[in-house]
């Protein structure tokens, strides 16, 4: 669970990396750099993320949003990892929570999203395919 936490191939993630704390440990926090989210001032999509629960018995993680200038007042994510409905495999389910962000549609926060993790999940397989 503890290398979720890098760079992953999320499409429009551009850069990710720790700014306090150790990577993995709770209350650490990552800075994110991208540019598939509108914001107010034109400039890339930036956020800090705090890591804010995780179990590895369950294999989730949870974080929050705790500053950006995406216009998030509030944002919440809980990423679940479990066995698929198939003999291989695994399932990746990544849901949220937001308060609404004036001039957005949530709709449209779930399509980025849901097209990130189908590329996330695809860099994924490949790795794992030419090991």
């Amino acid at each position: 669970m503890k290398d979720l936490d890098k760079t992953s191939g999320f499409t429009g993630l551009e850069t990710s990396y720790g700014i306090h704390g150790s990577n993995g440990e709770l209350g650490c926090i990552r800075y994110c750099l991208g540019c598939s989210l509108p914001t107010s001032d034109g400039c890339a999509a930036w956020s800090k993320e705090k890591l804010i629960a995780m179990d590895e018995i369950n294999q989730t993680l949870s974080y929050e949003i705790v500053d950006s200038n995406i216009g998030f007042n509030s944002y919440v994510s809980v990423i679940r990892i479990s066995p698929a409905a198939t003999d291989h495999g695994c399932m990746i389910e990544w849901s949220f929570v937001v308060d609404p962000v004036n001039g957005w549609k949530v709709e449209d926060l779930v399509t980025k999203y849901q097209l990130g993790l189908e590329s996330m999940a695809n860099k994924m397989e490949e790795a794992v395919i030419s090991i």
